[in-house]
């Protein structure tokens, strides 16, 4: 199996120690291929707000650098660990230039096959860190967060051992995730955002024609499952109510 370890400090400090730990782990419960990938050292080039890869499509951004490279690293992994120091309660500068780029995905789920881990490091707001992760790679499954608190100075041996501990729990999690791969019948909460886009897209056509082509023939969810008709239906009242919200204030066309 592969994991994907996605950096987003600028330097190699505690989050990577931490990512290390968390790759021998791994590599104790398995077969894995670990790739690093440093958001410092890649050609990553920061989100101009064009919109044209979530309108048109992610092939018309104008943005030539390695995003198409990363995004193709990414498919092939079966886990992703998206790993980041909290800067004033938020992701590093890094991380958040790598989100935007990724933006469209929210939109058009791919990363469905990805189990994901999230990993924050730093003093408070790390909870608030690991929020704005999760909604990063659309279609990516979050198995399992950390919140490990770092300081400038050595952590207490029973911090330290804390931690491992929870590496290993987390571990372990992971490592299932991707091992017992399969493709579930979809959360009440990923059902709405599925008919709330499928609707938006459908009034779209012109405004938002990546969306449109990619919703157009999706019937039930994002691909072919057994889906619950309670929760099919809870969902499609959800939609609706929201959508109607949103034409009262914005006018498709």
């Amino acid at each position: 199996m592969k994991v994907i370890a996605i950096m987003g400090s600028p330097h190699k400090g505690k989050g990577y120690e931490i990512v290390q730990k968390i790759e021998v782990e791994l590599k104790r419960s398995g077969d894995i291929d670990f790739q690093y990938i440093f958001l410092s050292d890649v050609n990553l080039q920061p989100c101009i707000g064009c919109f044209s890869c979530i309108a048109k499509g992610e092939s018309f951004c104008p943005l030539q650098d390695d995003r198409k490279i990363i995004e193709k690293k990414i498919l092939e992994a079966d886990g992703v660990i998206l790993s980041t120091p909290g800067y004033t309660q938020n992701v590093s500068g890094l991380m958040k230039s790598f989100m935007d780029r990724f933006a469209y995905s929210l939109h058009r789920p791919k990363f469905f096959n990805q189990s994901l881990m999230l990993v924050a490091n730093g003093g408070s707001g790390l909870r608030k860190v690991n929020k704005a992760l999760a909604m990063t790679l659309g279609g990516s499954s979050k198995v399992c967060e950390l919140k490990i608190t770092t300081t400038p100075w050595e952590p207490t041996k029973k911090y330290a051992d804390q931690t491992d501990r929870a590496i290993e729990k987390s571990v372990k999690c992971f490592y299932a995730s991707m091992v017992n791969k399969n493709e579930a019948p979809p959360e009440l909460g990923n059902l709405i955002w599925f008919r709330i886009f499928k609707k938006m897209a459908s009034l779209s056509e012109q405004n938002l024609p990546a969306d449109y082509q990619f919703y157009r023939d999706k019937q039930n969810y994002f691909y072919p499952v057994q889906v619950n008709p309670i929760k099919s239906g809870l969902a499609e009242i959800v939609a609706i109510f929201a959508v109607w919200s949103m034409k009262k204030q914005v006018a498709f066309k």
